[in-house]
């Protein structure tokens, strides 16, 4: 979550009187047990939008716009991101308690009609935001449907995020999503004519073994009818593997949930798919693919722009969500030469990989870098530019996930990476 920090009362004054001209329609009702201060609590609902078919019904093969595929492999379910075409849901009642959650009836406040909300006027401690979608005064509005985003539902529906406030201090984006059950329909895509391709012989599957220098190699298989590229080192994992499982230039975008918020926006552009992180501020934004895997070799290319220090960008790979959202592990390369590797919780970032330099990584502006992760069980490798940098041993992360893409700025305002492909290789 992104906190701003404002030292200047000056400051507050002004953020929060913007923040309140969106919230004039619905002024908050305080109960003197909110003492006044000069911190403040904002955010948006939206509607999050996924036009996906009705449980049990064929699924398309492809994600239809803003929907990702649910755990459990079913059905599509909006993404919990805030896609650029997304609205706000508006007349909402939002309450506020003050402790940890779940806690409420402190104050309330309603939604305005872009989604906006916010209590401000709050003296330092902890609060809890919720949001009943079956009370009498959102039933009509919200019901039938179910939260996407943060993801922390209760049981009969509920749903709650906790904040701590420091003094003087404004949280601005504590989001909600929703997804409306039946809107918008569904609508199949329409019959076309199907063109017919010559199916590829499924090839084998590589072995993961331990080879004296600790890299994962690939057991023998036949090379029939494929040609080896000669840049390929002895490390290189594409120098032992077959054809890619599934392989992405990103000619559209019929495979990535795509979105833009206040943190990051990811996009389609004509060389390849343009991740941009706004703020300077460590926050790690990722979109993922449709695609599933627990064993797999992930690789992409991809270009810093204009950058410094730790700035990065890299893969994600076992993500799975939850009442914490989508967690995973993220392996990724700075502009400084570095990588690492770590794992998200869903509360917390675990380094189980610190920032290491290394000079297979090309580092610095318009450095274009090929990385990749190999997975088999517990054991992680990873590479860059087909050189191994470590293999390490972790279970945090032991299931089947969707896989994709991070970019995080610690140095640059809109910092972007143009990632020309991404490409996988199914180890089951």
């Amino acid at each position: 979550m992104r906190v701003i920090r404002v030292d200047r009362p000056p400051v507050i004054a002004v953020l929060l009187a913007v923040l309140a001209l969106s919230a004039c329609n619905y002024p908050a009702e305080v109960a003197p047990s909110v003492v006044a201060g000069e911190a403040g609590i904002a955010g948006r609902l939206w509607h999050d939008v996924c036009a996906g078919p009705e449980e049990g019904q064929p699924l398309p093969e492809s994600a239809p716009e803003g929907c990702v595929l649910g755990v459990d492999g079913t059905r599509y379910v909006a993404n919990g991101r805030l896609d650029q075409k997304e609205d706000g849901i508006g007349g909402v009642e939002v309450s506020l308690g003050r402790g940890v959650c779940p806690s409420f009836g402190d104050a309330s406040t309603r939604t305005e009609p872009d989604g906006l909300y916010l209590f401000s006027g709050l003296e330092a401690g902890t609060y809890c935001v919720t949001i009943d979608p079956a009370s009498s005064t959102n039933a009509g509005i919200l019901l039938p449907g179910r939260w996407t985003y943060p993801g922390a539902e209760q049981p009969e529906g509920v749903i709650s995020t906790q904040i701590d406030l420091e003094p003087q201090e404004i949280q601005a984006d504590v989001y909600f999503a929703w997804d409306y059950e039946f809107l918008p329909a569904f609508a199949a895509a329409p019959t076309s004519t199907m063109t017919v391709e010559t199916p590829v012989p499924p090839q084998p599957t590589p072995t993961l073994t331990a080879s004296p220098e600790n890299t994962p190699t690939a057991s023998p298989t036949s090379t029939a009818g494929v040609t080896p590229t000669p840049t390929l080192g002895a490390e290189d994992p594409r120098a032992a593997l077959q054809n890619p499982t599934w392989v992405d230039d990103f000619q559209d975008q019929s495979d990535w949930a795509l979105y833009a918020d206040g943190h990051a926006s990811f996009e389609i552009v004509e060389d390849g798919l343009k991740m941009t992180a706004f703020n300077p501020d460590f926050f790690n934004s990722w979109v993922l693919s449709w695609r599933k895997a627990e064993n797999l070799y992930l690789e992409t290319t991809g270009t810093f722009g204009s950058c410094a220090d730790r700035d990065s960008f890299g893969l994600m790979i076992r993500s799975t969500g939850g009442s914490r959202g989508y967690v995973g592990y993220l392996f990724g390369i700075s502009c400084d030469g570095r990588y690492s590797l770590r794992s998200w919780d869903g509360v917390s970032m675990e380094t189980i990989v610190g920032w290491t330099p290394d000079t297979s990584i090309i580092s610095g502006p318009e450095g274009s870098n090929r990385i990749g992760i190999w997975a088999d069980g517990d054991k992680l490798s990873l590479y860059a530019n087909g050189e191994f940098l470590v293999q390490v041993s972790d279970s945090r992360h032991k299931t089947e996930g969707l896989f994709g893409l991070f970019v995080s700025s610690a140095q640059t305002a809109n910092f972007t990476t143009l990632v020309k492909e991404i490409s996988f290789w199914n180890l089951d």
